[in-house]
């Protein structure tokens, strides 16, 4: 998609829901991936047969958890950044995920143009950031049109995708 086109489409989305998710996902303090190797992100959307959409979350270099989870012990996991995700619909915080797949009911969905971000966050609530960037990733969704996803961005783009899962 051209530039002029996503930005008249970001202007379509801030029209028709008064904010972005851009706004409160900046409202959070943020903290540096540090020394971590830097976690990347991909959305995949699908149409749900019964309501709304479904969404998995691709992440490389990030190991998401709920905060009592944490496996210290696994090396593997301890050499990897470890959080959770915040999920945004149309600038509205709805809720924490803790890991790849997540429902989104048509209730919170508006007729239209949709935007679902879906940020990296420490366990204390931090937005993950490297090199001055939050990582999230982005897709801008219409139920009426075919394909629905109209536009996927990602901070951190995860560079080869295979297959829906």
């Amino acid at each position: 998609m051209r530039l002029s086109a996503m930005v008249l489409l970001v202007m379509m989305v801030l029209a028709t829901s008064g904010t972005a998710a851009s706004v409160e996902i900046h409202e959070h303090k943020t903290k540096s991936i540090g020394e971590y190797p830097t976690p990347k992100i991909h959305l995949s959307v699908f149409r749900d047969a019964m309501d709304g959409i479904n969404i998995n979350v691709k992440v490389e270099n990030y190991h998401l958890n709920a905060p009592n989870s944490i496996a210290s012990s696994d090396s593997a996991t301890a050499a990897t950044l470890q959080g959770h995700a915040h999920v945004f619909v149309n600038g509205i915080k709805r809720q924490r995920l803790y890991g790849n797949d997540l429902h989104i009911p048509n209730e919170w969905l508006q007729s239209g143009v949709n935007q679902i971000a879906i940020s990296l966050n420490s366990h204390q609530h931090e937005n993950w950031i490297a090199a001055g960037q939050t990582i999230v990733g982005s897709v801008f969704v219409d139920l009426s049109r075919q394909p629905i996803v109209l536009h996927n961005f990602s901070s951190q783009p995860i560079n080869h995708i295979h297959g829906k899962h």
